[in-house]
């Protein structure tokens, strides 16, 4: 081998990027690390959740700054699925456990505020100068408490 990739090792380290952002989104957004989290996004990403839909990193910056600060918040990913549509579009697909509660004091534990829920990640990845970024992401509801 001279270095370069072969196409099934690339296609497995872009599959290992665009899982990687699926990731990402789920543990900035619970660590309220919204920086980094926008920069998961291409400059004109789409974020729809559950129908309301923000377009471009400003709008769902300001999305992301309306989150109330009184909430705890864990997304755990499942099934990731990542298909190609060419070499620099990819669709992803995965389940997430979402639970939600009041944050503890003092290094306890958040405090859950109801049992959890099951949405749908439906994704589009872009590839850009960057890297891999998410061009859109939109949210369903699977199974309600």
């Amino acid at each position: 081998m001279n270095g370069t990739l072969t196409g099934s090792a690339a296609r497995w380290l872009d599959e290992a990027a665009c899982t990687r952002l699926c990731v990402d989104f789920a543990n900035h957004i619970d660590a309220r690390r919204y920086e980094p989290l926008l920069d998961l996004f291409t400059d004109d990403g789409v974020l729809d959740r559950m129908g309301t839909v923000t377009s471009g990193q400003a709008e769902i910056a300001r999305f992301l700054d309306a989150r109330p600060a009184g909430m705890a918040t864990r997304h755990l990913c499942t099934n990731i699925r990542i298909a190609f549509a060419s070499a620099d579009d990819a669709t992803g697909f995965c389940y997430v456990l979402f639970f939600q509660g009041v944050p503890g004091t003092a290094g306890e534990p958040a405090q859950a505020s109801g049992p959890p829920s099951v949405v749908e990640y439906h994704d589009r990845y872009q590839r850009t100068p960057q890297g891999w970024r998410i061009r859109e992401r939109r949210i369903r509801m699977a199974i309600r408490p």
